[in-house]
């Protein structure tokens, strides 16, 4: 159960913003084959504790397959592959695509899934909301049946910062903040931030507790190559 948390919990807090295969409607992620991006997780202490991992596997048009993979140690939790397509003026994701691995161990039983994307626009700017992103799963077959769902609300654009990336480049960032709440029979509140850069991506992820004071983790790009 705590890795089924774990893995949906990173994955929210991901976002739209594991989307590297956008093309040209999305300026901040790239759409070049063989682009490859790691992340690593740390606790509320800054220990690390696993990695997920993105790379570009094929590109056609405004379309991308890539694989992703989220890893404890040298145990891996989640892999999928993806394919992503743009729209006009930014990316939507659904959380269907977005749970890639994790549904694949309810591959022999009768999955729905639906909701709402997550959308992130090209156009972001201090101040701005986005709309709620939501997902509902619903597992027949599974001991007792399975129910999931997960809900993106009070998305803003919460300001701006610069910061040094990877490769010693600086970036300034949009700095995207929601609540998340979460119910797999118990619920589950919390608040985050992401920091968004033109041409990379995601750069850093904080995840807080529901009042947004206690730090509870973050991702942070530790190696990337476009």
């Amino acid at each position: 159960m705590k890795k089924i948390v774990l893995t949906i919990s990173l994955i929210a807090l991901i976002g739209g913003s594991q989307l590297w295969a956008q093309g040209k409607c999305s300026k901040f992620y790239p759409l070049k084959e063989g682009a490859h991006f790691t992340l690593t997780i740390f606790d509320q202490d800054s220990i690390s504790q696993g990695t997920v991992t993105y790379k570009v596997d094929e590109v056609t048009g405004d379309s991308g397959r890539y694989t992703y993979s989220m890893a404890m140690g040298n145990t891996v939790l989640n892999s999928a592959q993806y394919t992503i397509s743009c729209t006009d003026d930014g990316v939507d994701i659904d959380f269907s695509s977005m749970g890639g691995g994790m549904l694949s161990r309810y591959s022999n039983m009768d999955v729905d899934i639906a909701g709402t994307n997550i959308y992130i626009p090209n156009d972001l700017s201090v101040g701005r909301t986005l709309p709620d992103a939501t997902m509902d799963l619903r597992v027949s077959g599974a001991p007792g049946g399975v129910n999931i769902s997960m809900k993106m609300t009070n998305r803003k654009v919460e300001g701006t910062e610069t910061i040094i990336d990877p490769n010693g480049e600086p970036r300034e960032c949009f700095i995207l903040s929601y609540d998340l709440i979460m119910n797999m029979g118990t619920t589950i509140r919390s608040h985050a931030k992401q920091w968004l850069a033109e041409d990379v991506g995601l750069l850093k992820t904080k995840d807080f507790d529901v009042d947004g004071g206690t730090l509870r983790g973050l991702m942070v790009l530790t190696s990337y190559e476009l």
